[in-house]
């Protein structure tokens, strides 16, 4: 099977912005819908780092400004992203500090940015670091 690399040239341009907005030709995506088809189905990263949206036959270029995902919410050990994925923290979480902010992998090598406000909830109700089992989970630099 052959697959077609678009440019954006072709297509427009897809970007993540930091906040978690998707954009296309410069424009918010205004259907929830669609981005979340196009995170959960279609997004993917390459060893390269580079991000893409794949279909079977085609796959386009994403710039992504950090991550995909940011984490807006959470209860017990379950965090949720921007668009409604869930992530569980137990031992087998992927979970790094970059420039001393927690980020943690949603799936394949894709992760999300702990929200300020979460991270702040999550400091002042477990301190500098989460312990689940013989894991820790740091909260930022100490």
């Amino acid at each position: 099977m052959n697959m077609t690399v678009m440019s954006t040239d072709e297509h427009g341009d897809f970007r993540i912005a930091r906040d978690g907005t998707w954009y296309h030709n410069g424009a918010p995506i205004q259907r929830d819908a669609l981005t979340k088809l196009f995170a959960t189905r279609a997004l993917k990263i390459d060893t390269a780092g580079n991000y893409w949206l794949r279909t079977p036959y085609e796959k386009y270029p994403v710039e992504v400004e950090d991550v995909p995902f940011v984490i807006i919410d959470y209860n017990d050990k379950t965090l949720r992203t921007n668009l409604d994925e869930t992530v569980t923290l137990d031992e087998s979480a992927n979970w790094e500090l970059r420039d001393g902010v927690p980020y943690i992998e949603i799936r394949d090598g894709l992760f999300a940015r702990i929200s300020r406000s979460v991270l702040y909830n999550l400091i002042e109700e477990h301190g500098e670091a989460i312990s689940i089992k013989d894991k820790t989970f740091p909260l930022g630099d100490a």
